[in-house]
């Protein structure tokens, strides 16, 4: 009895001092996600991701109750060698992408392989409040994109429009296509969604794959679509009306519009593959 008392005080101490350590390592980190998910908005989910997390650890909390005879620090001594680098360099994002392999190196080391891999996804989610670098590029990128798009299904209802960079010329007036309308805050909040829904539904890892690949098309036509609808309704009905009225509410529409799409691209790859099955 007293032995068992003190295995279990000796790990309330390991963990402790692990706790402890992780939180003076990553404290700059974790300044920086927290003012990063205050202000960029296609990261404001990011205070949801940890619970999630957290959740997803504690549905699989068995793993972590029994150590396995297959342990190693490989991944650890990698993790605090990427956190090394991310620090010495200026990178924070690397320093903070660290904290994954970190956080999984820990358990591969103590718990062994069974746990690192059954735990694998709860901990990898954590990426998805991570802000990505290079955000301007990516959605000047995506700005550009749109503008194409929007203007080619204007073009398709028969309303005359023109576009330069990321502006959009219709009957006089200039709309300019600011990132905020550039589709990537639909884009990072439908992958986070996606990725979660992969890991929770039973199906083939092939499908899984299809559906992710599929997200991001799918996310940029919607916003296209709800641009050149904009312009659309613009040219028939005013640029105030549409821009007040529809531009508005035509976000939220259309992201639900995307997220419908994702789910019936998953109810076809379900579809397709049991009739395969049943020929």
């Amino acid at each position: 009895m007293r032995s068992a008392t003190m295995r279990i005080e000796k790990k309330r101490i390991w963990l402790a001092v692990l706790t402890i350590t992780t939180l003076l390592l990553y404290i700059g980190s974790f300044e920086w996600l927290l003012r990063s998910w205050l202000t960029m908005d296609a990261y404001s989910h990011g205070f949801l991701i940890p619970f999630v997390s957290g959740f997803l650890v504690w549905q699989k909390r068995n793993l972590l109750r029994e150590a396995s005879s297959r342990r190693s620090p490989l991944l650890f001594i990698g993790a605090v060698l990427l956190y090394l680098a991310g620090q010495f360099t200026g990178a924070v994002f690397i320093a903070t992408l660290s904290l994954i392999p970190f956080l999984l190196g820990l358990i591969l080391l103590f718990k062994g392989y069974e746990a690192a891999r059954g735990l694998a996804f709860p901990i990898s989610f954590l990426i998805f409040a991570i802000p990505l670098p290079a955000v301007d590029l990516v959605t000047l990128t995506l700005q550009s994109v749109s503008t194409i798009l929007a203007t080619a299904i204007s073009h398709l209802a028969g309303v005359e429009s023109s576009f330069e960079g990321c502006q959009i010329l219709l009957d006089g007036t200039i709309f300019e296509i600011a990132p905020a309308c550039s589709g990537f805050n639909s884009i990072i909040s439908l992958y986070t969604i996606v990725a979660l829904l992969s890991y929770l539904i039973p199906d083939p890892l092939m499908d899984k794959v299809i559906l992710f690949a599929a997200t991001l098309p799918i996310a940029i036509f919607t916003n296209g679509l709800r641009i050149g609808i904009t312009l659309i309704v613009a040219s028939q009905y005013g640029v105030e009306t549409g821009m007040k009225y529809f531009h508005g509410w035509g976000g939220l529409t259309f992201y639900i519009i995307a997220l419908l799409s994702i789910f019936a691209l998953l109810g076809c790859i379900r579809w397709t593959r049991k009739i395969s099955t049943e020929q």
